[in-house]
């Protein structure tokens, strides 16, 4: 084709007013230079700034006096043509940033419990005074979640293409297809996995702690980097989610965080005794707090006196 021809051509394409014949011409022109390496599909948006850049430069050359030598437009086509491929192939090698992964963040309030289903129809329980990060979909090759605060139950459904993983400082909780329960309460030196079945792998970073099978229990001590097991009733770590709380030889500080979550009260160690104390008991959710703190006072033949939202055993 004769190159004046050929850049009036450029023009109209460049305002949109070509026929459909001179468009494919000059759409087949621009495929011609491609490799095969940078023929590869990249995303519309990409695309699209690409070819504003050629057409850019295109109109940069084509609207510059055009000498009347055959010589010149060979040199000014070769130019216009370098600096076309080479924008293009700068956008087609151009890393790409990922999209960005979306969450629902769901939390609970002092003496609330939450069930919720996945899209996957895996189950979780949510405790009082948690918070959990829930992805939109799970079209990734794991699905995962992030437990930020609090304690839950997980009933996850079998997907053997498909690990499910929960994410809580600082452990990282793997399986197929399991049910679990994670305590995992800033306010708590420590975080605990109890399995009711299946089987579960609980990591610190890169690093496997240990495979946890039905009936027993991990508790990892953050500041300590220190982890125990042990064999458990794996029934009354998740029998909050049907209002029994079971505390076993647990410190003040565990036993002032649930009176907290269930009645919105603050427990108060009135000196170092009582501070020192361990509580075995059974919280029924029901139960009025004056009789659960009734119930707590008896243990250790202590008293305890109301002080606004806070409640002193002494």
């Amino acid at each position: 084709m004769e190159l004046r021809k050929f850049i009036k051509q450029l023009r109209r394409y460049q305002k949109d007013t070509t026929n459909e014949t001179e468009k494919a011409i000059i759409e087949a022109w621009y495929e011609s230079y491609k490799t095969e390496s940078e023929k590869k599909s990249l995303p519309k948006e990409e695309l699209e700034r690409a070819r504003n850049v050629i057409q850019a430069n295109i109109s940069v050359s084509i609207h510059k006096p055009v000498p009347s030598l055959w010589f010149n437009y060979r040199i000014a086509a070769s130019v216009l043509l370098l600096c076309s491929l080479s924008a293009l192939i700068y956008f087609l090698r151009r890393p790409i940033a990922p999209p960005k992964e979306i969450f629902t963040t769901l939390r609970t309030l002092n003496g609330e419990i939450r069930k919720l289903t996945l899209s996957d129809s895996s189950v979780i329980w949510l405790n009082a005074q948690s918070r959990i990060r829930i992805p939109s979909n799970f079209d990734k090759n794991i699905r995962q979640v992030y437990l930020d605060e609090g304690e839950a139950f997980f009933e996850i459904k079998h997907n053997r293409h498909k690990s499910f993983r929960v994410i809580t400082a600082p452990l990282q909780v793997q399986v197929l297809g399991t049910s679990f329960n994670i305590n995992a309460y800033h306010s708590l030196p420590h975080v605990r996995v109890t399995v009711a079945t299946g089987k579960v792998g609980v990591s610190k970073g890169a690093k496997l702690l240990s495979f946890l099978t039905p009936g027993h229990e991990l508790t990892y001590v953050a500041n300590k980097g220190t982890f125990e097991q042990k064999v458990v009733d794996a029934s009354q770590s998740q029998s909050w989610k049907d209002g029994d709380t079971y505390l076993n030889r647990v410190k003040f500080e565990e036993l002032s965080l649930v009176f907290k979550n269930l009645y919105g009260l603050t427990l108060k160690a009135g000196n170092q005794r009582v501070h020192d104390y361990l509580f075995s008991l059974r919280i029924k959710r029901d139960m009025p707090a004056s009789e659960t703190l009734k119930l707590i006072s008896a243990i250790h033949n202590a008293h305890f006196r109301k002080e606004g939202t806070n409640v002193i055993i002494y």
